[in-house]
Formats: C-alpha cells, sequence, structure tokens
C-alpha cells in the first residue's frame, strides 16, 4: 500500500478546493486558451453560488458585454471515485479495465485487474457519458447568452474510434435535440479537442 500526503490524497480524491479546480476552474481555463488564445480583451472569472460556474467579459465590445458559462463533465460516477481510490493505494490505475468492489466503506475492497478492451467500446461508453451529461442539463433555465461546456475524457482508445466528424455528426444527432437552454455548446476533452455548436434558438 502507498501512503499518501494530505494534498495528495485531497487532489487525487477530488476533495474540498481540489473538486472544484479541476471540474470548474481548470476546464473554464482550457475553454478560454481555446477559445480566446492570447486575447487580452476578454476576462473569465469563476463564480459560486450563481447559477452558473463563470461570467465572460468582453472588453473589446463597446459596451463592455457579458456572457455566462456552465459547466459539465461526462463523471464515470462511482467508478471514477474507486479508480482514484486505487490510484492512490497502488501509485498507478488501468485506466478502462472494469472496477471490482467488495464489502461497504471502511470494510470495502476495490481491484481494478487488467483488461484488454477495443477503441469502439471506450468510444460507445464516453460518447453514452456525454449524452448523460448533457441530460443533467436539460430543461433547466439559466441567464440569457449562457453556454454549456461539456468537459469529457479523450485518450488514444477514443481517437481511433472517434474523429471530429464522427463526433460532429453524433452530437447533432443525439445532444442538440435535447431541451438546452443555452446560447452555444461546447465539448473539449483534456487534450485538444474544441467543438463549438450554436444553440442560439434557446436563447
Amino acid at each position: 500500500m502507498r501512503l499518501l500526503m494530505r494534498g495528495e490524497r485531497t487532489l487525487i480524491l477530488h476533495k474540498g478546493l481540489a473538486k472544484q479546480f479541476e471540474e470548474e476552474v481548470y476546464p473554464l481555463a482550457l475553454f478560454g486558451s481555446r477559445k480566446y488564445g492570447n486575447s487580452d480583451k476578454t476576462l473569465m472569472q469563476p463564480t459560486i453560488d450563481k447559477g452558473y460556474d463563470a461570467v465572460v467579459i468582453n472588453l473589446g465590445s463597446k459596451p463592455t458585454s457579458e456572457s455566462y458559462i456552465e459547466i459539465t463533465q461526462s463523471h464515470k460516477g462511482e467508478n471514477d471515485y474507486l479508480r482514484r481510490l486505487v490510484l492512490g493505494h497502488q501509485g498507478f490505475v488501468f485506466g478502462h479495465s472494469h472496477t471490482i468492489k467488495k464489502g461497504m466503506r471502511e470494510n470495502r475492497q476495490v481491484s481494478i485487474p487488467p483488461q484488454v478492451v477495443s477503441p469502439s467500446e471506450v468510444a460507445r461508453d464516453e460518447l453514452k457519458r456525454i449524452v448523460d451529461a448533457a441530460r443533467r442539463k436539460e430543461a433547466k433555465d439559466y441567464p440569457a447568452n449562457t453556454s454549456l461546456i461539456i468537459v469529457f475524457e479523450d485518450d488514444w482508445f477514443f481517437r481511433q474510434a472517434v474523429d471530429d466528424t464522427r463526433l460532429d455528426s453524433f452530437v447533432k444527432e443525439n445532444i442538440l435535440k435535447l431541451d438546452l437552454r443555452f446560447s452555444t455548446l461546447y465539448l473539449i476533452d483534456w487534450h485538444n479537442i474544441f467543438r463549438e455548436f450554436s444553440l442560439a434558438k434557446r436563447t
């Protein structure tokens, strides 16, 4: 067993401010870099308890304008947390193997044995999680000019099965038809994917 320092455990298990940083602040930084580049005409400010996750201030417009950002992720639910527990204990974890859990709470034992998976399996599961993330925001009202960012997990397996063209088609067929009350939908990953879809009819 690998013993964790308190700071390491907080980061790995997404506790406290580490959870807000990884789920909201870091994705916002990725979005800003890919959307606006090195522009000094745009300010982005994370928010707490405002009904949205960030405000975007456009200093280049006359007068200055504001828009809003809501961020969500394609979580793996409990399996993601269990993977982080295993990562904390042994220092590594098999990314796409099935999680095996025995017992409850203090008597819980978790193992993630190596497993052969195909790119199509990985892509299928991640695409489903993207749709689930969008559905969690369906039929909810937000301020006018609010955009939705869905952050998802992209790796070698996913990119072997899904390119930008297929991803765009999937979004148009499965997500854009949902009751998403936003002006724009963005899909970003932890690497370099940046896809933008207009939802102007929802503003």
